[in-house]
């Protein structure tokens, strides 16, 4: 990668991502977000409770109960829906002190009571109005800057219109039909909704265009990704815990790659130095060579196999088996207990995946002759049984040979809601079973 494509990456990930300012800052501005649609909501539900109420008075109070708790439990995990979820609850909370003002008459109920129904229902529109625009100017976002003075805009035409709506009432004006300034100046007021979804509009474009500038980068060695496949990285940065989880996953299979090549590779590539230190024939030096490429070849296969994406499990199986045989004196039988259809791709690669993993520890640890593979799969069932004739062992001893690659098995099968269950028999024969659904 070039030195300009590496600065390129640098100005796309670390304002978003590494600002300590910006870091320091967000809590503080979702908090004041959420003190403000709290004492919106409160509002509303004091106002239901405080007087004979209709279904129709209950469902914005409650309504707007259920977005706060929303807000407020996926702050950490999303935290666009979160904000979202926060300006919606304010919202739908604010439709009650909202529609008690404009059902209530100052001549009717007093000019004292009118003032404290109207100076609610002023307050309750602007607080929702300013939520929507700390979203929209989140100072982590580059399109803040540009939307900052429209919001003040707007967030302080509405506050005005309210008071001069209050201040108009108590002079005693009444609707005129022509069209004039005290119009213009009272638009806010209808328009209140309109510029609440204008705000948060705005604030769900900024995280859209950060999403889709951090997932760029990630894709940045691909220089033309699919369509669909841009769209998935943008939806996993997103939710930021999806993106971790990707990372903890790409480091995982890192680590195990690592060790596949500690344990396997690197003592053969050693035993070829020593012999061609030594003087030993080149026969020798070729040997172990073409020994190291056969297990560089089998690590790829295991990593990526091709044959499962490309033909479907029972054809992986079958390639697999075939490897197997081809490297060890072992001989693996393939039974086809039935395929009606093929599951979704990451049930396909968890069953190869624990038939590798448990055919690989019958090879290495259980010194076994002969092992038999039972398949029978549907879109909607997986039954894998990996059975061999080697040495028996404790499956509740953590200290057993191959004790971490079992223990693998449950991980990945629990990770698509399946099940593994191993049974060892003394002093010889293991089968591991692994069943999808649980």
């Amino acid at each position: 990668m070039s030195d300009a494509r590496l600065e390129h990456v640098d100005s796309v990930t670390v304002p978003e991502a590494t600002s300590p300012a910006g870091t320091m800052r967000r809590p503080a501005r979702f908090g004041a977000a959420a003190v403000g649609g709290a004492l919106v909501v409160g509002l509303a539900v004091a106002l239901v409770a405080a007087r004979p109420w209709t279904a129709g008075d209950v469902l914005p109070a409650l309504a707007g109960v259920g977005g706060l708790c929303l807000a407020l439990l996926a702050r950490s995990a999303a935290p666009g829906l979160a904000w979202v979820g926060l300006i919606v609850a304010a919202l739908v909370a604010s439709a009650v002190p909202i529609g008690l003002s404009r059902q209530a008459d100052p001549d009717v109920v007093g000019v004292g009571s009118w003032l404290v129904i109207a100076a609610r229902s002023g307050a309750a529109a602007t607080v929702t109005a300013a939520i929507a625009a700390l979203y929209a100017t989140r100072p982590e976002r580059r399109i803040a800057a540009r939307v900052s003075t429209l919001a003040v805009l707007l967030v302080g035409w509405l506050a005005a219109a309210c008071l001069l709506a209050v201040v108009l009432a108590l002079a005693g004006a009444r609707s005129d039909p022509a069209f004039n300034l005290i119009d213009v100046a009272l638009t806010p007021i209808a328009l209140y909704v309109h510029l609440v979804l204008l705000l948060t509009a705005l604030g769900a474009a900024a995280d859209l265009q950060a999403a889709s500038r951090r997932a760029d980068a990630r894709l940045m060695s691909d220089m033309d990704p699919p369509p669909a496949e841009r769209v998935r990285a943008i939806l996993r940065e997103l939710i930021p815990g999806q993106a971790a989880a990707d990372a903890a996953a790409i480091e995982a299979e890192r680590v195990r790659l690592a060790g596949d090549l500690h344990a396997v590779v690197l003592p053969s590539l050693r035993r070829a130095i020593a012999e061609a230190e030594a003087g030993l024939p080149i026969e020798n030096l070729a040997e172990r060579l073409r020994s190291v490429d056969l297990e560089l070849e089998r690590l790829m296969a295991d990593r990526w196999p091709v044959v499962l994406e490309a033909f479907g499990l029972v054809a992986a199986l079958e390639d697999l088996a075939e490897r197997t045989e081809g490297g060890s004196p072992i001989q693996v039988v393939l039974e086809i207990d039935g395929v009606v259809d093929r599951p979704r791709p990451e049930i396909e690669r968890t069953t190869w995946r624990i038939a590798q993993l448990a055919l690989d520890n019958a090879v290495r640890h259980a010194a076994a002759t002969h092992v038999t593979i039972g398949i029978a799969c549907a879109s909607d069932r997986v039954r894998l049984s990996v059975a061999d004739d080697g040495r028996g062992f404790d499956p509740r001893d953590p200290s057993r040979p191959g004790a971490r690659g079992l223990a693998d098995l449950g991980r990945r099968a629990a990770g698509v809601g399946g099940r593994v269950t191993i049974e060892s028999g003394h002093p010889t024969g293991t089968v591991v079973r692994f069943d999808w659904p649980a």
